[in-house]
């Protein structure tokens, strides 16, 4: 069931977390580059759907794909300020503690999820 996850849900494993919203252009962009992390599986991909309305953001998975594992709902933005979020995108790195390791705001890239994530991630696995 991907519906929904908690802390508990970040611990024993190293896990993206990436907020993001159907009516954000930035996230729309990232997106292609969420689908290629997703598939190539070195890391799990959760996301929060941050003030969103539920079926335009369905409609947007459907339409784009869904990379994630997990998926939870924001309609509030109360997750996201207890984040620390900005806006969306933003994507923390978070280590099998469950603790944030890394933090990125705006879309990412390969470039970027190459010269900022990958190298965090081997280390995390070491």
């Amino acid at each position: 069931n991907k519906r929904g996850f908690d802390h508990g849900d970040l611990v024993g494993g190293e896990t993206l977390v990436n907020f993001f919203s159907s009516w954000c252009g930035p996230c729309r962009v990232e997106h292609d580059i969420l689908m290629k992390i997703s598939e190539e599986k070195t890391v799990r991909l959760f996301g929060i759907n941050y003030k969103d309305q539920t079926q335009a953001a369905i409609r947007w998975l459907q339409e784009l794909d869904d990379p994630f594992e997990k998926i939870v709902a924001d309609k509030d933005g109360r997750a996201a300020i207890d984040w620390g979020v900005y806006g969306a995108p933003e994507t923390f790195l978070i280590n099998s503690e469950g603790m944030v390791v890394y933090r990125f705001t705006g879309p990412l890239n390969r470039t970027l999820w190459e010269q900022e994530f990958v190298p965090r991630i081997a280390e995390l696995a070491n």
